[in-house]
């Protein structure tokens, strides 16, 4: 039976790709067709689609870290993922520290848990301010 323990190890999984440069081990983690919502937008993507974002995108995640993890499983074959995250990117060569409020729908096919949508939010302090 899977636990929250083992959902919230594919999210470090697929996170780690990011940061090991090595994003075909985070794209075999993703449905056919996938969702991502954030202040850029709304981009729907497939795995190859998800590898030349993650190759060509202008920022690099260069580290992070989870907190406040929390795993919901609304059915016996969706699990959320919600937690916040403390990352470091680089930015046309400069490190950018942000801390965001995440979420990923994880659904089981065949066997497997893959990332269906994730969500990022920049978490604001008690002024209103990233």
């Amino acid at each position: 039976m899977t636990n929250a323990a083992d959902i919230m190890k594919l999210e470090r999984e697929f996170w780690q790709s990011l940061v090991d440069g090595t994003p075909k081990k985070a794209a075999a983690l993703l449905t056919d067709t996938a969702a991502s919502v954030s202040m850029f937008g709304i981009h729907h993507f497939g795995p190859a689609e998800y590898i030349t974002m993650a190759e060509e995108g202008p920022a690099k995640l260069t580290g992070f870290s989870f907190s406040q993890e929390k795993v919901l499983f609304p059915a016996a074959d969706v699990a959320v993922a919600t937690y916040e995250v403390a990352q470091t990117v680089e930015m046309n060569g400069q490190p950018q520290e942000m801390v965001c409020l995440d979420s990923t729908t994880w659904v089981r096919r065949d066997g497997r848990w893959l990332a269906a949508v994730h969500t990022e939010t920049n978490k604001q302090d008690k002024q209103g301010q990233p």
